[in-house]
C-alpha cells in the first residue's frame, strides 16, 4: 500500500469493518464521547534513540507502576546485528563498541485501530476513545489475560499491585489537559514525537517525508506507533 493511502486509511477509519465498538462501564465511560475528534499517533526515530531509559522511568513514575517491577508500559530493546541484547549490562557489547551496527528500539502499546486486545476481551474492559486510543477500564477488567495473549506486541501486563491488566495509554490523562505523554517530554534527543495524525501536523509530516514502518504490519492491526529508520525486522 502506498504511504499516502496508508495514512489516509488510518486517519479516516477509526473503526475497520468487523471491529467491536465498545462502550465501557464505570468511570471510564466519561472518556467515550460522541462527535469527531483528532486521531493521535506516536513517531519514533530509531536513529535518535540512545537507550538512556529516561522514558521508562518517567512513564513508571507518571502512571504509578513500581520502579522496581519487571514490567513497564514502555521499554527499550537493544539490538546488535539484528540480535536482541540484554540492556544496561557491562557485558553488553553494543554499549562499548561505537563501531557496532547496534541500535535501540523503544516499544509500547501500538494503540491499534484494529486492536486484538479489544476484540477478545470477554467483559468489554478494553475500548477505543474517540481519539482512537486504546484504554483499559480497570473497574471492569477481570484479569483473564486474554488481551495479553492476543497482543502481537507484548505490550500488556498484569499490574503488580492492582492485579488487573495494564499498558500504555499515551498518557491519556495528560492528553486531556493538553499535555504530551511523559515519555515524549523527557526524551533528551527528541526521538519520540506525538500529536494528531492529520495533514499538516508534525507527526503526519514525519511519516510522509521519512522512511517509516510499523511493527508486524502483517498482523493487520493498523498500529498508531510509527518508526523512522527501522530498516530491519526486530524480534517481538
Amino acid at each position: 500500500m502506498h504511504r499516502r493511502e496508508f495514512l489516509k486509511s488510518v486517519i479516516t477509519l477509526p473503526f475497520i469493518p468487523g471491529f467491536r465498538i465498545v462502550i465501557p462501564s464505570g468511570r471510564s465511560r466519561e472518556m467515550v464521547e460522541t462527535g469527531p475528534a483528532k486521531k493521535y499517533a506516536m513517531v519514533i526515530d530509531v536513529d535518535k534513540c540512545i537507550g538512556c531509559g529516561k522514558c521508562v522511568i518517567a512513564c513508571k513514575t507518571e502512571n504509578h507502576v513500581p520502579i522496581e517491577a519487571p514490567v513497564s508500559r514502555t521499554w527499550i530493546e537493544g539490538y546488535l546485528d539484528d540480535k536482541k541484547l540484554v540492556m544496561n549490562t557491562e557485558e553488553n557489547p553494543f554499549l562499548k563498541s561505537k563501531a557496532s551496527k547496534g541500535f535501540f528500539v523503544p516499544k509500547l502499546c501500538n494503540h491499534c485501530a484494529n486492536a486484538p486486545c479489544v476484540n477478545v476481551c470477554p467483559v468489554y474492559a478494553r475500548f477505543h476513545t474517540k481519539e482512537g486510543i486504546v484504554l483499559v477500564d480497570k473497574e471492569t477488567c477481570i484479569g483473564c489475560k486474554y488481551c495479553i495473549t492476543a497482543c502481537p506486541y507484548g505490550a500488556t501486563f498484569v499490574h503488580p499491585e492492582e492485579k488487573v491488566t495494564d499498558k500504555c495509554t499515551f498518557c491519556y490523562h495528560r492528553l486531556r489537559k493538553g499535555l504530551l505523554p511523559a515519555c515524549v517530554v523527557v526524551c533528551p534527543t527528541g526521538a519520540r514525537k506525538f500529536g494528531p495524525l492529520e495533514e499538516g501536523s508534525e507527526v503526519y509530516d514525519l511519516i510522509k517525508k521519512n522512511r517509516t514502518t510499523v511493527l508486524k504490519p502483517e498482523a493487520g492491526t493498523y498500529p498508531r506507533v510509527f518508526y523512522i529508520n527501522l530498516d530491519t525486522v526486530v524480534e517481538l
